[in-house]
Protein backbone atom coordinates (compact mmCIF):
# COMPACT_ATOMS: atom_id res chain seq x y z
CA UNK A 1 0.00 0.00 0.00
CA UNK A 2 1.67 3.47 -0.90
CA UNK A 3 0.85 4.73 3.20
CA UNK A 4 2.96 1.95 4.00
CA UNK A 5 6.13 1.88 1.36
CA UNK A 6 6.24 6.06 2.24
CA UNK A 7 5.88 5.79 5.66
CA UNK A 8 9.59 7.65 6.60
CA UNK A 9 7.84 10.66 4.08
CA UNK A 10 4.61 10.16 6.26
CA UNK A 11 6.63 10.90 9.24
CA UNK A 12 8.41 13.42 8.26
CA UNK A 13 5.23 15.64 7.06
CA UNK A 14 3.38 14.86 10.17
CA UNK A 15 6.72 16.78 12.03
CA UNK A 16 6.80 19.65 9.81
CA UNK A 17 2.86 19.90 9.16
CA UNK A 18 3.38 23.35 10.32
CA UNK A 19 5.09 24.27 7.39
CA UNK A 20 2.53 23.55 4.81
CA UNK A 21 -0.48 25.74 3.38
CA UNK A 22 -3.18 25.53 5.73
CA UNK A 23 -5.35 24.63 2.24
CA UNK A 24 -2.69 21.53 1.58
CA UNK A 25 -4.23 18.15 2.79
CA UNK A 26 -1.77 15.48 4.00
CA UNK A 27 -2.52 13.19 1.86
CA UNK A 28 -2.47 15.59 -1.26
CA UNK A 29 1.30 16.31 -0.33
CA UNK A 30 2.29 12.79 0.36
CA UNK A 31 0.71 11.92 -3.43
CA UNK A 32 2.63 14.66 -5.08
CA UNK A 33 5.96 13.42 -3.08
CA UNK A 34 5.13 9.77 -4.09
CA UNK A 35 4.77 10.77 -7.68
CA UNK A 36 8.10 11.75 -7.40
CA UNK A 37 9.58 8.43 -5.92
CA UNK A 38 7.40 7.30 -9.21
CA UNK A 39 9.63 8.80 -11.39
CA UNK A 40 12.93 7.34 -10.10
CA UNK A 41 11.36 4.62 -9.27
CA UNK A 42 9.92 4.43 -13.19
CA UNK A 43 13.58 5.33 -14.91
CA UNK A 44 15.32 2.70 -12.68
CA UNK A 45 13.58 0.35 -15.27
CA UNK A 46 14.73 1.80 -18.50
CA UNK A 47 18.09 1.25 -20.45
CA UNK A 48 17.94 3.30 -23.28
CA UNK A 49 14.80 5.46 -25.20
CA UNK A 50 14.50 7.18 -28.35
CA UNK A 51 12.43 10.69 -28.25
CA UNK A 52 11.57 13.57 -30.27
CA UNK A 53 13.06 16.51 -28.02
CA UNK A 54 11.93 19.64 -27.99
CA UNK A 55 13.55 22.03 -26.83
CA UNK A 56 12.82 26.45 -26.49
CA UNK A 57 15.18 28.49 -24.29
CA UNK A 58 15.44 32.43 -23.23
CA UNK A 59 19.44 32.93 -23.25
CA UNK A 60 20.42 36.50 -22.50
CA UNK A 61 17.23 38.14 -22.11
CA UNK A 62 16.15 36.59 -26.11
CA UNK A 63 14.14 33.50 -26.85
CA UNK A 64 16.14 31.26 -28.92
CA UNK A 65 14.52 29.35 -32.18
CA UNK A 66 12.52 26.28 -30.89
CA UNK A 67 14.57 23.32 -31.64
CA UNK A 68 13.46 19.70 -32.11
CA UNK A 69 15.68 16.81 -32.69
CA UNK A 70 15.89 12.78 -32.91
CA UNK A 71 16.92 12.29 -29.39
CA UNK A 72 18.81 8.62 -28.63
CA UNK A 73 19.89 7.54 -25.01
CA UNK A 74 21.24 4.61 -23.21
CA UNK A 75 22.38 4.39 -19.65
CA UNK A 76 24.92 5.47 -17.77
CA UNK A 77 25.31 7.98 -20.01
CA UNK A 78 25.22 8.09 -24.36
CA UNK A 79 23.69 10.65 -26.70
CA UNK A 80 22.93 10.95 -29.75
CA UNK A 81 21.45 13.76 -31.49
CA UNK A 82 20.12 14.64 -34.54
CA UNK A 83 18.60 18.31 -35.59
CA UNK A 84 15.08 18.35 -37.91
CA UNK A 85 14.11 22.05 -37.15
CA UNK A 86 15.90 25.45 -36.36
CA UNK A 87 19.13 27.34 -37.43
CA UNK A 88 20.85 24.00 -36.31
CA UNK A 89 18.81 21.90 -39.03
CA UNK A 90 21.21 18.70 -40.03
CA UNK A 91 23.75 19.02 -37.14
CA UNK A 92 24.15 15.89 -35.12
CA UNK A 93 25.91 15.26 -31.93
CA UNK A 94 27.01 12.52 -29.87
CA UNK A 95 28.17 12.18 -26.57
CA UNK A 96 29.79 9.11 -24.88
CA UNK A 97 30.72 9.67 -20.78
CA UNK A 98 34.49 8.49 -20.75
CA UNK A 99 34.87 8.41 -24.48
CA UNK A 100 36.23 10.54 -27.25
CA UNK A 101 38.33 12.41 -24.73
CA UNK A 102 35.38 13.34 -23.18
CA UNK A 103 34.23 15.62 -25.57
CA UNK A 104 30.87 16.25 -27.21
CA UNK A 105 31.23 15.15 -31.02
CA UNK A 106 29.66 17.28 -34.06
CA UNK A 107 29.36 17.83 -36.79
CA UNK A 108 27.67 21.05 -38.86
CA UNK A 109 26.17 20.10 -42.24
CA UNK A 110 26.63 23.70 -43.80
CA UNK A 111 30.01 25.95 -45.20
CA UNK A 112 33.34 23.82 -45.03
CA UNK A 113 33.00 23.43 -41.47
CA UNK A 114 30.78 19.98 -43.09
CA UNK A 115 34.24 18.48 -44.01
CA UNK A 116 34.95 18.56 -40.26
CA UNK A 117 34.30 16.41 -37.06
CA UNK A 118 35.12 18.50 -33.90
CA UNK A 119 35.47 17.24 -30.55
CA UNK A 120 34.22 20.37 -28.19
CA UNK A 121 33.93 20.50 -24.36
CA UNK A 122 30.36 19.44 -23.43
CA UNK A 123 30.27 22.77 -21.04
CA UNK A 124 32.04 24.65 -22.61
CA UNK A 125 31.09 28.46 -24.48
CA UNK A 126 30.26 26.75 -27.81
CA UNK A 127 27.82 24.72 -26.27
CA UNK A 128 26.44 27.43 -23.77
CA UNK A 129 25.95 29.99 -26.49
CA UNK A 130 23.25 27.91 -27.62
CA UNK A 131 21.67 25.65 -24.61
CA UNK A 132 20.83 27.00 -21.03
CA UNK A 133 22.58 23.59 -19.46
CA UNK A 134 26.04 21.46 -20.72
CA UNK A 135 25.31 18.66 -22.99
CA UNK A 136 26.01 16.52 -19.76
CA UNK A 137 22.55 17.72 -18.49
CA UNK A 138 20.78 15.94 -21.48
CA UNK A 139 17.64 13.42 -21.02
CA UNK A 140 14.91 12.56 -18.80
CA UNK A 141 17.40 11.49 -16.10
CA UNK A 142 18.81 14.96 -15.55
CA UNK A 143 15.50 16.30 -15.30
CA UNK A 144 14.60 13.43 -12.64
CA UNK A 145 17.78 14.03 -10.74
CA UNK A 146 17.18 18.06 -10.92
CA UNK A 147 13.57 17.68 -9.89
CA UNK A 148 14.44 15.03 -7.09
CA UNK A 149 17.32 17.49 -5.51
CA UNK A 150 15.69 20.97 -5.58
CA UNK A 151 12.87 19.46 -3.98
CA UNK A 152 14.19 17.20 -1.33
CA UNK A 153 16.33 19.64 -0.04
CA UNK A 154 13.85 22.46 0.12
CA UNK A 155 11.55 20.43 1.97
CA UNK A 156 13.68 19.33 4.38
CA UNK A 157 14.25 23.16 4.53
CA UNK A 158 10.48 23.78 4.67
CA UNK A 159 10.69 25.75 1.73
CA UNK A 160 8.91 24.35 -0.79
CA UNK A 161 5.60 24.46 -2.11
CA UNK A 162 4.12 21.87 -4.12
CA UNK A 163 0.49 22.39 -6.12
CA UNK A 164 -1.26 19.52 -8.35
CA UNK A 165 -2.16 21.75 -11.48
CA UNK A 166 -4.21 18.44 -12.37
CA UNK A 167 -4.68 16.17 -15.50
CA UNK A 168 -4.86 16.79 -19.22
CA UNK A 169 -3.32 15.61 -22.29
CA UNK A 170 0.45 16.68 -23.51
CA UNK A 171 0.99 15.32 -27.32
CA UNK A 172 -1.91 12.68 -27.32
CA UNK A 173 -0.61 11.43 -23.60
CA UNK A 174 -2.80 11.38 -20.57
CA UNK A 175 -0.08 13.73 -18.38
CA UNK A 176 -0.29 15.33 -14.58
CA UNK A 177 0.61 18.56 -13.97
CA UNK A 178 2.85 19.26 -10.83
CA UNK A 179 4.28 22.50 -9.55
CA UNK A 180 6.89 23.18 -7.22
CA UNK A 181 7.85 26.40 -6.41
CA UNK A 182 11.26 27.47 -4.29
CA UNK A 183 12.49 30.50 -2.56
CA UNK A 184 12.30 33.39 -5.00
CA UNK A 185 16.02 34.08 -4.42
CA UNK A 186 18.71 32.72 -6.29
CA UNK A 187 21.28 33.40 -3.43
CA UNK A 188 18.84 30.26 -2.10
CA UNK A 189 21.09 27.92 -4.22
CA UNK A 190 18.34 25.84 -5.93
CA UNK A 191 18.36 25.81 -9.72
CA UNK A 192 15.02 27.71 -10.75
CA UNK A 193 12.30 29.73 -9.10
CA UNK A 194 9.56 27.31 -9.83
CA UNK A 195 9.11 24.64 -12.19
CA UNK A 196 5.96 22.99 -14.24
CA UNK A 197 6.17 19.37 -14.89
CA UNK A 198 4.13 17.11 -16.62
CA UNK A 199 4.34 13.56 -15.61
CA UNK A 200 3.22 10.50 -17.90
CA UNK A 201 0.40 9.02 -16.24
CA UNK A 202 1.55 5.19 -18.04
CA UNK A 203 4.78 5.08 -17.57
CA UNK A 204 5.29 7.62 -14.78
CA UNK A 205 8.18 9.71 -16.17
CA UNK A 206 8.13 13.15 -17.26
CA UNK A 207 7.23 14.08 -21.08
CA UNK A 208 7.30 18.01 -20.30
CA UNK A 209 8.67 20.58 -18.00
CA UNK A 210 8.74 24.37 -17.58
CA UNK A 211 11.32 26.65 -16.00
CA UNK A 212 10.87 29.51 -14.30
CA UNK A 213 13.53 32.36 -12.93
CA UNK A 214 13.60 34.15 -9.86
CA UNK A 215 12.02 37.06 -11.91
CA UNK A 216 8.96 34.27 -12.33
CA UNK A 217 10.23 34.67 -16.46
CA UNK A 218 9.84 31.32 -18.00
CA UNK A 219 13.23 30.65 -19.22
CA UNK A 220 12.64 27.07 -20.68
CA UNK A 221 10.48 24.66 -22.50
CA UNK A 222 10.94 20.92 -23.11
CA UNK A 223 9.22 17.96 -24.30
CA UNK A 224 9.88 14.78 -24.86
CA UNK A 225 7.39 13.03 -28.28
CA UNK A 226 6.81 10.18 -29.10
CA UNK A 227 9.10 8.26 -26.37
CA UNK A 228 10.01 4.80 -26.87
CA UNK A 229 11.40 3.37 -23.84
CA UNK A 230 14.25 0.64 -24.26
CA UNK A 231 14.06 0.11 -27.53
CA UNK A 232 17.52 -2.04 -27.42
CA UNK A 233 19.96 0.76 -28.92
CA UNK A 234 23.41 -0.93 -29.82
CA UNK A 235 26.84 0.28 -29.80
CA UNK A 236 26.48 1.67 -33.62
CA UNK A 237 24.18 4.36 -32.57
CA UNK A 238 26.56 6.39 -30.48
CA UNK A 239 29.18 5.72 -32.95
CA UNK A 240 30.04 8.63 -35.54
CA UNK A 241 31.70 6.21 -38.04
CA UNK A 242 27.97 5.09 -38.37
CA UNK A 243 27.08 5.04 -41.84
CA UNK A 244 23.03 5.83 -41.38
CA UNK A 245 25.33 9.49 -39.86
CA UNK A 246 26.87 12.45 -41.56
CA UNK A 247 30.18 12.59 -39.57
CA UNK A 248 33.19 13.99 -41.21
CA UNK A 249 36.29 11.48 -41.30
CA UNK A 250 38.85 14.51 -40.17
CA UNK A 251 38.59 15.72 -36.37
CA UNK A 252 39.40 18.93 -35.03
CA UNK A 253 39.33 18.99 -31.24
CA UNK A 254 38.62 23.03 -29.75
CA UNK A 255 39.81 23.57 -26.23
CA UNK A 256 37.24 25.90 -24.59
CA UNK A 257 39.60 29.22 -24.44
CA UNK A 258 40.15 28.64 -28.13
Amino acid sequence: MLWKRNWPVLIFLLLTIDALPFSSALADQLELFGLLEKMEASYEHVGDYTALFRRRERIDGEWRPEEITILKFQRPFKVYMRWLSGPSDGREAIYVEGANKNKVVIHEPRGLSRFFTFLLDPGGWRILEDSRFPFTEIGIGRLIERIGRDARRAWAKKELRLMDRGRTKVMGREVREIEGVLPREQKAGYGSYRMVVGIDEEHGLPIQASIYDWDNVIIGEYSYRDLQLNPGLREADFDPSNPGYQFARWHISLADGE
